[in-house]
C-alpha cells in the first residue's frame, strides 16, 4: 500500500522558503545586515505579505534560529544513532565534518546561532530565548557523548561531564569567530584538536 504524504499548503511552502532564505542571508550578512526586502525579493514574495507569516523581524529571526538548529540536530542525531564509533571518536568525526562544511563556504559562514549571539547578544528577547534553547539542546547532546566517553575510559572523569560539554561548545564557537576573521579553518582545527586530544584526555 502506498502512503501518500500530505501536500504542504502554499502558505506553508512560502513560509518555509522565507525561513530557508533567511538562513542563507543571516549566515552571510548577520542580523542587522539582513533586510526583510532582500529576503522577500529573493523568494519573490510581495512586501505586504511578510506579516502574514511573521509578526516582526525579531520573531522571523527567532523562527529561523529554531529551524536552523533543528536541521543541524537532525544530522547530529542521525550520525550518532548510526555510528558504532566510541564516543570520543564520534566527537572528532562530527567536528571534522563541520570543519569541511565551513571550508567549502570559504569560511565566511560560521555557526549562525553563534554569529547572531555575538552581534545582538540579549538585545531581542525572542531571539535570546531561541538561542538559549538551541545551546541547551547542543549541551545536552554533548554531555551525553562526554558521559559515554567517560564510561569508556577515553575522557577524563575528574571534571563533570556537563562542564566538559560546555568547554567543548565554548571553545568551538569562539574558534569560529577567528575562522571568519582569518578566512581559513586553521584556528578551529587547532582548538578542537587541543580540546579533544589534550584537555579531555584522562
Amino acid at each position: 500500500m502506498t502512503i501518500l504524504t500530505p501536500k504542504l499548503k502554499k502558505s506553508e511552502l512560502t513560509r518555509s522558503a522565507l525561513i530557508e532564505e533567511g538562513i542563507q542571508q543571516l549566515s552571510a550578512h548577520g542580523y542587522h545586515g539582513t533586510g526583510i526586502k532582500q529576503v522577500l525579493d529573493a523568494v519573490k514574495v510581495p512586501k505586504g505579505s511578510f506579516y502574514n507569516y511573521f509578526s516582526s523581524k525579531e520573531s522571523y529571526v527567532a523562527d529561523i534560529i529554531v529551524e536552523y538548529n533543528h536541521q543541524a540536530l537532525v544530522m547530529f542525531d542521525e550520525f550518532v544513532g548510526q555510528s558504532e564509533l566510541p564516543a570520543l571518536e564520534q566527537l572528532k568525526a562530527i567536528y571534522a565534518y563541520m570543519l569541511n562544511k565551513f571550508s567549502d563556504n570559504s569560511c565566511q559562514k560560521g555557526c549562525l546561532i553563534g554569529s547572531i549571539a555575538a552581534e545582538i547578544g540579549n538585545t531581542f528577547e525572542l531571539c535570546q530565548k531561541a538561542m538559549q534553547a538551541s545551546v541547551d539542546d547542543w549541551l545536552l547532546r554533548l554531555n551525553t557523548l562526554v558521559s559515554k566517553g567517560q564510561a569508556e575510559g577515553t575522557i577524563r572523569t575528574d571534571i563533570p561531564s556537563n562542564d566538559l560539554a560546555e568547554l567543548i561548545w565554548s571553545a568551538w564557537e569562539g574558534s569560529l569567530i577567528k575562522m571568519k576573521m582569518d578566512g581559513d579553518i586553521h584556528s578551529p582545527k587547532k582548538i578542537i584538536f587541543l580540546t579533544l586530544e589534550t584537555l579531555l584526555k584522562p
